[in-house]
This record gives structure tokens, sequence and C-alpha cells, in this order.
């Protein structure tokens, strides 16, 4: 599973939306996610991924923002 799914059906599950809505383009406010839900989603692929996001990292407006700042902060825990 990629970020991209992964990020996706935490906040399909979250939301209680279809997965299939949820776009790279989709911006969190645009999908009903708050500040804390964002919070949440992050802290949730941390564990999955066993990385830290830092906190002046999270200013995060699309689904593909979050994606690439997972991804980039994967690559360098490899």
């Amino acid at each position: 599973m990629n970020s991209f799914e992964m990020v996706s059906n935490a906040i399909a599950k979250k939301l209680e939306i279809d997965v299939t809505i949820i776009k790279p383009e989709s911006t969190l406010e645009e999908l009903g996610l708050d500040s804390l839900d964002t919070f949440d989603i992050i802290f949730e692929a941390e564990d999955k991924l066993g990385i830290k996001v830092p906190n002046d990292q999270v200013d995060v407006k699309t689904i593909q923002d979050m994606t690439n700042l997972l991804d980039q902060l994967l690559a360098k825990k490899v």
C-alpha cells in the first residue's frame, strides 16, 4: 500500500465516506477535515510508517501535500 492509499483509507474511515471520492488534488477542507482530524491522520501514518512528522511541517492543504510529506520523511528514514 502506498502513502496515498494509506492516507485515503484513513480519511475515508475517519469521515465515513467512500474512499473513491478522495483524489490527490482534494483539499482537506473540502473533504471536511479540520486540524484535529488532520493530526489524527498524520499520527496514524507515523505509527504505520515508523516516522516522525515535525509539527512545523504539517502545513498541508491537499491529500497530495500530505502524501508528499510522508514520502519525503520515509525516504529520509531509509
